[in-house]
């Protein structure tokens, strides 16, 4: 009895590590060599698969990596680049998520609710103390110094477990507090993370506003990031209409909700100069091919760009791996940005397989909404949320979104059932 309950805590251990994996694979720690963490993950992955036994493959995702395969060769062809990522990369980016749900299936989900949490509590402590006590904040400069020595004032600075306020990028004048990015690269990316926990852990529990969604609505608000603020607005609004109220207070509702945010929008200077600022600069570049000649990125700079790309490349994409994209072939400077949001999907790979992707991935979340019969509404709702919090990141494909389009992929037709 023992000891089967000691291989059944093994288990859920070596499945929160997993979890933590998915996790730090987009982690600024591991920024400089994330292909090769990712492999490594793979590895353990495989090494894990064996060891509880089960199947590698099954025709859906033999389906996808197959897809995957014949477009890098496509793209290899037409673009005249090749290198080794053609090899690993449909495995990284598809099989490694597969593995997952085959390991955990969609337990996973309410262990990265609790991971995420667990997150959201200890970098919240921190960042407060980074902003209210100046001996600390000086102290973290220092140790993120030592960390990550051979940084430079564009990269974050990681410890892996927190990522600290490195300079004046993140620092709000307007509130004299800095932005809170939790273990990740900046407050944005963190703010799509917890976008994602909020709209996770209401399907898990049938209420946006339960102790944890409390706790990852507060972090939201410390990262200071527009675009989270603005996923949150529409996940709002959408839960409005979507509630049996009376259609009347519906209305009454919506408009006293529109008018406070826009008093919002004009009148804090970071929210209203940073986002039309950074549409009017960025456009521009866009429209110069600035990024063609020197390093430009930026959410809309990324949108615009992307939508050349699609429309030179709109069947097969290009760009899937660095050899084939136009970085590699000097047409556009190697830190310019094109893989943001959906669009980034579609230029990249092309119209058909973002199609594919869009569609699983929404029924991934219509499978997790099941449990509480969560209405269409809402869930239409919380996929546009979903696809513009990441319109201004590059996770579309980092290991937990296209978890969702794995669960889609294996669950389409299924009804919900934890293990």
């Amino acid at each position: 009895m023992e000891k089967s309950i000691r291989i059944k805590y093994l288990k859920e251990y070596t499945d929160y590590v997993i979890v933590l994996l998915s996790l730090f694979s987009v982690s600024p720690f591991f920024s400089m060599i994330v292909n090769t963490f990712l492999q490594i993950i793979l590895v353990f992955l495989i090494w894990i698969r064996l060891l509880r036994g089960g199947i590698f493959f099954d025709h859906k995702i033999n389906f996808t990596l197959f897809f995957v395969f014949v477009l890098l060769a496509v793209q290899a062809v037409l673009s005249g680049g090749f290198s080794y990522a053609f090899l690993y990369t449909p495995f990284v980016t598809f099989y490694i998520p597969y593995l997952i749900y085959k390991l955990l299936g969609i337990t996973y989900f309410r262990y990265f609710i609790k991971t995420m949490y667990f997150i959201a509590i200890y970098t919240f402590v921190i960042w407060l103390m980074q902003c209210f006590i100046p001996s600390f904040d000086d102290y973290l400069q220092k140790l993120i110094v030592l960390a990550m020595p051979y940084s430079w004032s564009a990269v974050p600075r990681s410890l892996l477990i927190y990522t600290a306020a490195w300079g004046d990028s993140i620092y709000n004048d307007t509130l004299g507090i800095y932005r809170n990015s939790g273990i990740f690269h900046e407050p944005g990316a963190y703010g799509v993370f917890l976008c994602l926990s909020i709209v996770i852990n209401y399907f898990l529990t049938g209420s946006l506003f339960d102790k944890k969604n409390k706790v990852f609505l507060l972090c939201t608000l410390s990262t200071l990031s527009t675009t989270a603020y603005f996923v949150i607005f529409v996940f709002l609004l959408f839960y409005l209409f979507s509630s049996k109220q009376n259609p009347a207070l519906k209305i009454i509702g919506l408009l006293v909700f529109l008018m406070v945010s826009i008093t919002i929008y004009e009148s804090t200077d970071f929210l209203k100069e940073k986002v039309e600022s950074q549409y009017s600069d960025q456009k521009i570049a866009a429209d110069n091919n600035v990024g063609r000649n020197e390093a430009k990125s930026g959410r809309f700079y990324a949108f615009f760009t992307s939508v050349k790309l699609f429309f030179e490349h709109p069947i097969f994409g290009r760009g899937i791996i660095y050899g084939t994209s136009e970085k590699a072939t000097g047409e556009m400077n190697k830190d310019g940005s094109y893989a943001y949001g959906f669009i980034g999907l579609f230029s990249t790979y092309g119209f058909f397989f973002g199609l594919y992707y869009l569609l699983y991935f929404y029924q991934g979340l219509k499978f997790l909404s099941q449990k509480y019969k969560i209405l269409q509404t809402m869930l239409i709702g919380i996929f546009i949320g979903i696809q513009l919090s990441l319109s201004s990141q590059i996770f579309i494909l980092s290991i937990p979104f296209v978890m969702l389009f794995i669960l889609g992929s294996q669950n389409s037709n299924k009804k919900l059932i934890w293990k």
